[in-house]
């Protein structure tokens, strides 16, 4: 038995066995640094046949230089003239585009990279150019003739599709005589199918009333996927979605080709397939339809819809493809049958999810399905489809207040067990993504998401840009998302708020999913509550209140990677009480644990006295463009915006400015009650920071200000602020000139190139000089108005008076730096970074140094907890080695009393003895 569980746990995808718990020792450990598997993901757009080789390979190194862990490939339209598409012979599923696949799995798999496809060309939602008609998604169809009765009728029964765009059929599935007359029932009406032949009905027509003949059946709905390479546009049609058939056709098309070329990639790099949201619009019938709902309901739906037409319910909905739900004007009994009609859809439509599903594991990947309508309502339950996905997905867009499917998504993944909520995220329209996004704008959509349940982001979107990284920003995905990109000017500074979300995501990925209302998040751990808690709104300090009756409170910030121990708290009955100050946007873990702690904490400081000092006078600022222009350097007399100066360089500036200057601290300004922090004031977009040829820390929203206490001297200190914007100056200042290309504003009134320009496809210099930036977008014109850019400030240093809380809150502290060691006789794992040179040094024992810490001195507190001996960050002093807790061993070369190792009274100094 437990070599058939091992079997089966082999086979199946990476993504889709257990993963290893973590314990809170480990995620205090990597707090800092999260795990590969914990990073967000991207959705990777291949626009039309516009796509390369060295592309693919940059666009993956960026990703994973950046913090990306994946990408989803999405097959798209190229938006321009085909004819002028630089690679026209790099069709979809051609010789060239799986063998540029192959290079995305091999350039991934080497980066340590997932992959993910979605099913179908474009992104709604199953088929493909293999779907032929009858496959197709159908809808119902009839005529109605009157004829007399008394009499032998002999009439054509006009097809109802005739004349209309179709796939030029209609299949019929009976022919059923009603008197006209109301009211009417089920046995008012004759099946007369058997007397229709080749369209016309020969049939003794009963005498009495008139009759109307339904001659019922449907036709395809002719559904494309969209929005599809142009190439496929008119042949990738939706596959039928409640046809078991059809739906296998669909996946072996889908799954064969990429086991037979990529197989062994399958499960491990290749892992993914997908489904996006809804968006096929309906279908009313199928060609098992009419069987399938009399084996459910227990009754012919081709009588009662015909009832519904003679009551004058009109239930069809044409413009799209299916059914209304019940409706006040609707007799009674037709809303009864509108019930039993969407459900047997729900049904079948369920029933082709979960066959898709089956068919994605077998082939060795996991299903992430989006199991809504994004357009328009979807025709099947999202709760049941939450439970078909392997990773249920939901999204969110950049300016919106919520999670589409709201928390009732995560909670329905949490009840089906489902551990991963994935989220389309940051998708929007050009009227609001238009390289404005900042890492700072896209916070609070982000902390709305995690707080709604999600915990796993899908970037919407990384469109690839196949040209050479001369035309910069490059190719963006036109009408759609957040313009992530190897070319974006806040690449570099970016890859701290892909930390951020990587810290969230670990976090939120433990553990069981209690609650959630919006604003509060809860996890349960065995051994920790993890509560996470943002706030939108303007700054405030209010009292939160937890369902927690034990454990310390404790705060961990994913903005800096900081643990923190909570001063502020009480306890009554089975509740905590935490006292927290958010500003606006801000957003913090809470968490309680009853295990001891084997992590450092920092403790909260309480800041008792203050005094600013402006950092005046000039400024030397060496400009970086964010094209490739040359860098050049200017002196400021003061802090300026770029876009109202004169000079056009720094009018239209994107990119990053260095700012430099000096200032001087004291050794009064050293000690350990002591802070100096840096406040910037007003920027635009991002800062780093960097004291004395040091990095200090990212800034990439509000407030922005720093500790620098760490990385200060006693003397002259050097500062340098790294400021970076977006592109949209720059964008603005190119529009100042003559385009040297062809503009069209077909696309949903998008200004964008009809293609690319001849001069790119060939080659040749480009025309007009003093346009610096190239993308096939644009959106803005001269008179468009220009962003703040640089560093506004004030610029200010603060020192501080700051003393330790503990945890009550209720007196200071004084620091204690509480040295233990302790020695392994049994070695470590090969992945144990305490495991260096333990066979040479320590002959199979090894070293391992723990500092437990609580003080104010931010030199030690920014240590890590556990060092290798040799890399302790200072020696100690007397009397912090008489705080050594070391138990006396008896092992040979140890020493008798210490229980130090022979080795350590030969190498004092590596060892930290002085």
């Amino acid at each position: 038995m437990k070599r058939l569980l091992l079997i089966t746990l082999l086979l199946l995808p990476a993504g889709m066995r257990a993963q290893e718990a973590e314990t809170l020792q480990s995620l205090a450990r990597q707090f800092a640094s999260p795990a590969d598997r914990y990073k967000p993901h991207a959705w990777w757009h291949w626009m039309g046949t516009n796509f390369s080789k060295e592309g693919i390979r940059k666009d993956l190194r960026a990703m994973k230089e950046a913090g990306i862990g994946g990408v989803v490939i999405f097959n798209a339209p190229s938006w321009l003239d085909i004819s002028k598409n630089p690679w026209p012979w790099q069709t979809y599923r051609s010789d060239a585009y799986w063998d540029a696949l192959g290079v995305a799995l091999r350039e991934s798999g080497e980066l340590g990279m997932e992959v993910g496809i979605h099913n179908s060309p474009g992104w709604s939602t199953t088929g493909g150019p293999w779907i032929k008609p009858g496959q197709g998604m159908q809808a119902v169809a009839f005529s109605i003739t009157k004829v007399k009765g008394g009499r032998t009728v002999r009439t054509v029964l006009p097809n109802p599709k005739a004349g209309e765009a179709t796939a030029g059929y209609f299949k019929d599935v009976a022919v059923m005589a009603i008197r006209d007359h109301k009211p009417v029932a089920v046995a008012d009406i004759v099946d007369v199918s058997a007397f229709f032949k080749a369209g016309v009905l020969e049939w003794e027509a009963p005498a009495g009333e008139d009759w109307n003949i339904y001659r019922f059946g449907y036709a395809p709905t002719m559904q494309h996927t969209h929005p599809t390479p142009e190439e496929v546009a008119d042949s990738s049609l939706e596959v039928d979605k409640m046809n078991p058939e059809a739906t296998k056709e669909h996946w072996k098309n889908v799954l064969d080709p990429l086991r037979e070329r990529f197989g062994k990639s399958i499960g491990a790099t290749f892992n993914s397939i997908w489904i996006d949201s809804y968006e096929a619009k309906d279908q009313n019938w199928s060609p098992n339809f009419r069987e399938d709902f009399i084996r459910l309901k227990g009754y012919d739906p081709v009588k009662q819809i015909i009832l519904a037409c003679q009551r004058g319910d009109s239930i069809l909905n044409p413009a799209m493809n299916g059914i209304y739900p019940p409706l006040a004007h609707f007799s009674a009994e037709t809303n009864r049958f509108l019930e039993d009609y969407a459900e047997v859809i729900n049904r079948l439509f369920l029933n082709c999810w979960e066959i898709g599903k089956e068919l994605v594991n077998e082939a060795g990947f996991r299903l992430c399905f989006e199991p809504y309508g994004s357009i328009w309502d979807a025709p099947f339950d999202m709760t049941e489809g939450i439970a078909v996905a392997d990773i249920p997905v939901t999204e969110f867009w950049v300016h919106s207040d919520d999670v589409h499917g709201g928390t009732e998504l995560a909670m329905a993944a949490a009840r089906s067990g489902k551990r991963i909520v994935g989220a389309e995220a940051f998708t929007g329209m050009e009227a609001t993504c238009t390289f404005t996004e900042t890492p700072a704008l896209l916070k609070r959509p982000a902390d709305m998401g995690y707080a709604a349940g999600c915990n796993r982001y899908y970037l919407h979107s990384w469109a690839h840009n196949p040209l050479d990284d001369t035309f910069l920003p490059g190719w963006s995905f036109a009408h759609y998302g957040t313009h992530f990109s190897r070319n974006q000017t806040w690449f570099e500074p970016g890859k701290t708020f892909f930390t951020y979300l990587t810290r969230c995501q670990m976090l939120l990925q433990q553990g069981t999913m209690i609650s959630t209302d919006g604003f509060t998040l809860r996890r349960s751990l065995p051994e920790a509550e993890i509560f996470f808690i943002r706030n939108p709104y303007h700054t405030v300090e209010k009292e939160y209140s937890f369902p927690v009756a034990e454990g310390v409170p404790e705060l961990w910030d994913a903005y800096t990677g900081k643990i923190k121990s909570a001063t502020h708290w009480r306890r009554d009955g089975n509740k905590t009480y935490v006292t927290l100050k958010l500003g606006k946007d801000e957003s913090v873990f809470v968490i309680f644990t009853t295990q001891k702690r084997a992590y450092p904490v920092q403790p909260e400081t309480e800041v008792t006295n203050e005094s600013a000092t402006p950092l005046d006078g000039n400024w030397k600022v060496t400009f970086h463009p964010g094209t490739n222009e040359t860098p050049f350097t200017k002196i400021l007399t003061g802090l300026v915006d770029f876009s109202k100066q004169k000079d056009k360089r720094l009018r239209y500036f994107s990119g990053t400015a260095v700012y430099e200057t000096t200032f001087t601290v004291t050794a009064g300004d050293m000690q350990d009650d002591k802070r100096l922090t840096i406040d910037l004031g007003e920027l635009h977009d991002m800062a780093e920071v960097e004291i004395n040829g040091k990095k200090v820390a990212v800034l990439w929203m509000p407030p922005y200000k720093t500790d620098l206490s760490a990385f200060i001297k006693n003397g002259r200190n050097e500062l340098k602020v790294h400021v970076t914007n977006t592109w949209i100056n720059r964008l603005i200042g190119d529009e100042q000139y003559p385009a040297d290309f062809e503009w069209t504003d077909r696309n949903q009134g998008l200004r964008a190139m009809t293609g690319l320009p001849d001069w790119l496809v060939k080659g040749r210099p480009r025309p007009q000089k003093n346009r610096k930036t190239f993308l096939p977008w644009y959106y803005f014109s001269k008179e468009s108005p220009l962003s703040p850019a640089g560093l506004l400030g004030p610029v200010t240093i603060i020192r501080q008076e700051v003393s330790v809380k503990d945890v009550a809150g209720s007196q200071t502290v004084s620091p204690v730096y509480d040295l233990q060691c302790e020695y392994l006789v049994n070695p470590l794992g090969i992945d144990d970074p305490y495991r260096l040179n333990q066979l040479e040094d320590f002959k199979g024992f090894s070293p391992r140094v723990s500092w437990k810490i609580d003080g104010s001195n931010p030199a030690i507190l920014s240590v890590d907890n556990r060092y290798p001996i040799g890399y302790l960050p200072t020696p100690l002093s007397v009397d912090d080695r008489q705080q050594w807790r070391l138990p006396p061993v008896t092992v040979g070369g140890y020493h008798p009393s210490t229980g130090i190792p022979d080795y350590c009274y030969k190498h004092k100094e590596r060892c930290g003895l002085g």
